[in-house]
């Protein structure tokens, strides 16, 4: 079906679609035709509606798998039932929902999947400035909603291990405790300052990496291999950095804490750390942004991260090379 529809303009939101929409243009086979009923929904449908509901579904994916093997660690820990997870399977798990998110979303929304991105590619990506407080929303409820699914699927055994708690006389609001696989806290003992920095400093190499990822003139990254290298960066950090109460992400922090609240109280959020841990990943995102669009990427590149030429003998066949020099006098033509 040719792509001349009302709703098609041709463009992909930007984030995770930045590698593919220099070249998006060059696609030229189309989809069957579909049903009459799905072509006018298709035509009439809001277009931010459709890229809030893919950022929802991107964290909701995103925390379902992450939170869903938190819990199967701590509860099968806590029942002393072994071989039900590790820190390694925690941070695999969170990698893994992250792959399925981007490539499922990515396509709808460019797959911000986390505030701090929406607000870093709104100032150094031309992200519209109007949708940042819709993606932002959409966000939390999605990590809202994917962690009370997990306390819903877990739910009997959460009540039996909040019940060992309560008669042992164990506090809940610990990571060590059954509201710390919904909500993040710190370990006894901890000083905020060192969480700040190993926060500050785990998101500002992460969104270094993120953007060089994403950076259309990238010779190491193929369009095709961008979500697997940001899960693998996301899960080494959490398997590296998670004993010091990392969060990484401001709408798996405040939605888990939401949720928590729904079930544990208005304890799941503990003070100036609910701050810390839901701010600290913007601040060190925009400074990492910062960081590799002004130091280290180069728009006068030429652009690498083609797709395949359809026409072309084999997936290997590339289009001419664009660079802003080639944009600069095609416009002038």
């Amino acid at each position: 079906m040719e792509a001349t529809r009302a709703h098609l303009n041709g463009d992909l939101e930007v984030g995770y679609a930045d590698v593919l929409a220099p070249h998006i243009q060059k696609a030229t086979a189309h989809h069957a035709e579909p049903p009459r009923w799905l072509q006018t929904w298709e035509d009439r449908r809001p277009r931010l509606l459709i890229e809030c509901f893919a950022e929802m579904l991107g964290v909701f994916i995103y925390c379902f798998f992450g939170v869903g093997a938190s819990a199967a660690f701590f509860l099968t820990s806590v029942a002393k039932i072994a071989g039900f997870g590790s820190l390694l399977s925690i941070g695999l798990c969170y990698g893994i929902g992250i792959i399925l998110a981007i490539v499922i979303c990515g396509p709808s929304s460019g797959g911000h999947l986390s505030p701090c991105y929406t607000i870093a590619f709104w100032l150094f990506k031309g992200f519209p400035a109007k949708k940042v407080p819709f993606y932002i929303l959409s966000q939390i409820v999605g990590g809202f909603l994917g962690c009370l699914a997990v306390y819903g699927c877990y739910k009997q055994q959460f009540d039996l291990v909040s019940l060992e708690f309560a008669a042992g006389k164990l506090s809940v609001f610990t990571p060590q405790g059954p509201a710390g696989v919904l909500a993040l806290f710190t370990n006894a003992g901890q000083e905020l300052k060192y969480v700040f920095l190993g926060e500050f400093m785990v998101n500002l190499i992460l969104s270094i990496g993120v953007f060089a990822i994403l950076d259309p003139s990238n010779l190491f990254v193929s369009f095709a291999s961008a979500p697997f290298l940001i899960a693998l960066a996301y899960s080494a950090i959490i398997i590296a950095f998670a004993p010091n109460s990392i969060a990484l992400n401001a709408a798996r922090d405040i939605g888990g804490r939401m949720a928590c609240s729904t079930v544990y109280g208005s304890k799941c959020w503990p003070g100036s750390y609910a701050a810390l841990s839901s701010l600290t990943n913007i601040l060190a995102t925009l400074c990492g942004a910062f960081i590799q669009t002004t130091m280290i990427s180069d728009t006068a590149r030429p652009i690498t991260n083609n797709l395949p030429d359809p026409e072309g003998p084999s997936l290997r066949a590339m289009s001419r090379v664009i660079t802003r020099d080639t944009v600069a006098m095609e416009k002038q033509s």
